[in-house]
């Protein structure tokens, strides 16, 4: 009985202990989905800067980007945006990423003066924060290499007709859906995928779809107050402290949830592109790849000319691999290169046939073509700069300008073998010459004479040549 007792005494005491405890102590914080901001330390930012067109080096770069700044739980991966445009294919993969990055990324067009052209359409509203700097201007998403003849077609606004007196001449210009060329099909087709995979995007980010699809179907572009009244961007600020600063607190949906940004005073961390992706970011520039091209040509065109010299051949040869692996980047047009082959074969026929600049002139022609066809697809916005071709163009015709003002003056010099080769020349009388003698000419003796006596030693000058290897000379 008192064993029972003592036993149920001791059980009750824990009771009592643990359910006093429990009552004292205050409930556990509920655990929100959502950290307030200012309760944890800001991550660190990191920054990426991208100056020129998107292609492959563009797209590595910003992937290694995002997994760095994952791997640091940065803040948020920010962008420095100015291009001219760049390859659909880079785009598209760069436009994945941003749209199913765990890491918040902000696009910011910057500095005063820079554009996101094309290209940087797409990139910039696939964005989680859209941002562009005062003076900048973003749109011209238009594939302008579509249209037949590779421009742009103009078309009507939507409820635009033309005028009474146009409609002839507009039936006229319209193609039959039979009569459309494969060009006109493929620019077309290409323009409506364009058109809504910008239009995803837009959606899916909230922004200004309408706007978008004229951004590609018109190459509507805008300023950067006009982007951000009409909802194409987020923000406008100055610089890059101003807009961390703006954007503090902000929540913005990633692949993983939400997120609260914490920027104001969080660490910078510029990420520079790695010697890699430098590399293929030069050499995927058609201004360099054409380039390297030309300088391979011209250093081969100069050791067929002059063999052994050694050095323009083999830089030549480099020039050309490098070249080659610019083309496994680019997007070539195969009309360009043929264009290109005929003009280099036109250029080493001249070194070897006297063609008296005509080859050569076909050669400049022909490669001039087929610089500015170069890279004239669809799947790239960017071409060889007019000046590159121009410059490059000059260069072949100074080479060739060379090469045939040497040829001519080569045609028209006197021999130099044989008697012909001694016209003129000095030499020194190794007897004394009356009617005849010995002269010394050129390393050689040869039998001399003379209308003039002439003393052992002195030195004459070659006038004439005779028969029987004999020289005719005088005093020098």
């Amino acid at each position: 009985m008192i064993r029972t007792v003592s036993l149920s005494l001791i059980i009750l005491s824990f009771f009592v202990f643990f359910a006093g405890r429990a009552l004292t102590q205050s409930p556990p914080p509920e655990v929100s989905e959502q950290e307030p901001a200012g309760e944890r330390a800001p991550g660190e930012v990191i920054v990426l800067e991208i100056n020129g067109m998107i292609n492959p080096a563009t797209f590595d770069y910003i992937r290694t980007g995002l997994e760095t700044a994952e791997a640091s739980s940065a803040e948020a991966l920010v962008i420095l945006l100015d291009t001219p445009g760049g390859l659909l294919n880079s785009t598209k993969e760069i436009v994945k990423l941003l749209l199913n990055s765990p890491v918040p990324v902000v696009v910011y067009v910057s500095p005063k003066g820079a554009s996101a052209t094309s290209a940087g359409v797409f990139i910039t509203l696939a964005a989680n924060i859209a941002a562009m700097a005062p003076g900048t201007s973003i749109g011209a998403a238009h594939p302008v290499s579509l249209a037949p003849g590779g421009g742009d077609e103009k078309k009507e606004s939507p409820g635009e007709k033309p005028a009474e007196g146009d409609k002839k001449s507009a039936e006229e210009k319209e193609p039959s859906s039979g009569d459309k060329s494969n060009e006109g099909i493929m620019g077309e087709k290409l323009e409506n995928y364009a058109s809504s995979f910008i239009e995803s995007i837009a959606e899916e980010r909230g922004r200004n779809v309408e706007w978008a699809e004229e951004a590609v179907r018109k190459s509507d572009s805008i300023t950067s107050s006009e982007a951000l009244e009409m909802n194409v961007i987020d923000i406008v600020e100055p610089d890059l402290p101003a807009l961390l600063a703006s954007i503090n607190g902000w929540k913005v949906k990633v692949s993983d949830g939400e997120r609260t940004l914490l920027t104001k005073d969080a660490p910078v961390k510029n990420v520079p592109m790695t010697a890699k992706q430098k590399f293929i970011d030069i050499i995927s520039t058609p201004d360099i790849a054409f380039l390297l091209l030309s300088l391979g040509s011209l250093g081969l065109l100069l050791e067929f000319y002059n063999p052994g010299l050694i050095f323009p051949g083999v830089a030549g040869v480099v020039c050309l691999l490098m070249g080659f692996v610019s083309f496994q980047v680019l997007p070539f047009n195969y009309a360009g290169i043929a264009l290109l082959a005929v003009g280099i074969a036109l250029f080493i026929a001249e070194v070897y046939v006297t063609g008296y600049g005509l080859l050569a002139v076909g050669g400049l022609v022909s490669f001039a073509l087929g610089a500015l066809l170069l890279f004239d697809t669809p799947e790239s916005d960017v071409r060889v700069g007019f000046d590159v071709v121009i410059a490059s163009t000059l260069a072949f015709g100074l080479f060739f300008a060379y090469v045939i003002f040497y040829l001519i003056k080569a045609q028209r010099l006197a021999p130099q073998l044989g008697f012909e080769g001694l016209m003129g020349e000095a030499g020194d009388a190794v007897s004394d010459i009356h009617e005849s003698g010995k002269v010394y000419v050129n390393g050689e003796y040869w039998d001399a004479v003379s209308d003039e006596p002439i003393a052992k030693g002195e030195r004459v000058r070659v006038v004439e040549s005779l028969e029987g290897f004999r020289l005719k000379v005088k005093k020098a």
